[in-house]
């Protein structure tokens, strides 16, 4: 992924999948971001919309942070913002 202009490495590890609840959970194991984060946690949710085509992407992202100097993953959140966004233009 990319952060403030450079390219970021992670490597994760599956934790779990909910067919039923179109969810699936990745922990990071490697990488840039635990180089300040001592965990994270990301878990994907798809929710088909009510009443119409398409779907609503939940990104939650659960981290703890090496010391309170270390910033939110602001960049890491936009990174998810923007993938969505490219994912949603190349479905269309």
């Amino acid at each position: 992924f990319g952060a403030d202009g450079e390219a970021k490495v992670a490597k994760e590890r599956i934790e779990a999948v909910d067919p039923e609840k179109n969810m699936i959970t990745f922990r990071v194991i490697e990488g840039d971001l635990l180089k300040e984060y001592k965990s994270f946690v990301i878990t994907i949710q798809v929710t088909p919309k009510q009443g119409g085509p398409g779907s609503v992407v939940h990104w939650h992202v659960e981290y703890e942070k090496i010391d309170e100097k270390v910033a939110h993953p602001e960049t890491f959140i936009e990174f998810c913002v923007q993938l969505s966004k490219e994912i949603d233009e190349h479905l269309l």
